[in-house]
């Protein structure tokens, strides 16, 4: 009896990843990062591609084999008409303008989506081209996460229940920390290093495996009051925010999202607006002066000195990333 033969992935309705193209190309993204690996990427990437997904369904594409670079480069044209005003498209609907970033990042997103169905890159669009303007990473608006509101809004959130919540919140705002690293810290740790030197090292949760003790902070008032109360509201017998029955995919899902609606709610755009607070204190502590976004820039030589220490304690290589945190020219 002859074996059927299996049809390649390359025959098959979106690459043989579902039928429906949106959850298609979510299961390509875990096919390639991982199943339970890189899931803030994932899910960053799954909210993007939504645009994208929906500007194929206008065009008759549900199926990723017929994707062309011609749609693709079209899809650019598109996002380049937002950059400057509304489209409007023949039913009536009106997609607003868009920032430069946003629009970089949307084709981004196709690249990699597109490249996890297909695995090559033959309908790759170059960013620059497609919106013919470069993408700036210095920071021009004015930082919304002064430590007043973000105690307002951790104690909304211990009003409504979310203590474990409030204390991610505290963290990031008073260590930097992204909200991963504030999930896994071992608080333990933490205290025991705050009690013995009066400062703390963020080991846990660190992105890109940089665990190292060169982003140690000083430990103020702030940063003792958060620790404390993230220890206070730890679930029992853990080292840090999670209990032994939780994963960190879960925690976002269920304690974060209702958090960032209150944050939200106080002023604060985003969890990320905590850490540009706390990169603008740390850089206006070490100048004694305002930083780029609220002053000029005085002594060049300490601001790039400021930018440096600033980047290391956010737990980035290269000090040009603190300009995306607290503007002006690295």
């Amino acid at each position: 009896m002859k074996r059927k033969r299996k049809t390649p992935r390359s025959q098959k309705r979106n690459f043989g990843y579902g039928k429906q193209l949106l959850y298609a190309i979510k299961r390509a993204l875990a096919a390639l990062f991982g199943q339970h690996d890189h899931f803030a990427t994932r899910r960053t990437h799954g909210i993007r591609i939504r645009l994208f997904v929906e500007f194929c369904r206008r065009h008759g594409i549900r199926d990723a084999r017929y994707i062309d670079l011609q749609l693709v480069e079209a899809y650019g044209s598109y996002l380049r008409h937002r950059l400057y005003d509304a489209y409007e498209w023949a039913d009536g609907k009106r997609d607003t303008t868009i920032s430069v970033s946003y629009a970089h990042n949307l084709i981004s997103t196709v690249n990699t989506c597109l490249y996890a169905m297909r695995r090559d890159e033959k309908l790759y669009l170059s960013a620059r081209k497609a919106l013919g303007v470069a993408r700036s990473n210095v920071r021009k608006t004015q930082i919304q996460a002064d430590i007043a509101d973000t105690k307002t809004a951790a104690d909304l959130m211990i009003a409504s229940g979310n203590e474990r919540g409030a204390a991610v919140v505290l963290l990031t705002r008073a260590w930097g920390m992204r909200a991963n690293e504030a999930i896994l810290q071992d608080l333990d740790r933490m205290m025991r290093e705050v009690a013995a030197t009066g400062t703390a090292a963020i080991l846990e949760g660190t992105k890109g495996g940089r665990r190292c003790r060169s982003r140690t902070i000083k430990a103020g008032e702030f940063q003792r009051e958060a620790l404390e109360f993230a220890i206070s509201v730890r679930p029992a017998g853990s080292k840090c925010i999670l209990s032994k029955t939780d994963n960190v995919i879960s925690f976002y899902r269920r304690e974060l999202g209702r958090c960032r609606r209150i944050l939200k709610r106080c002023g604060i755009p985003s969890i990320r607006e905590l850490r540009s607070g706390f990169a603008q204190d740390a850089y206006e502590e070490i100048v004694r002066g305002p930083s780029p976004l609220r002053g000029p820039i005085g002594d060049r030589v300490l601001d790039r000195i400021a930018r440096e220490k600033v980047a290391r304690l956010l737990g980035h290589g290269r000090p040009q990333v603190a300009s995306s945190y607290i503007g002006g020219c690295s």
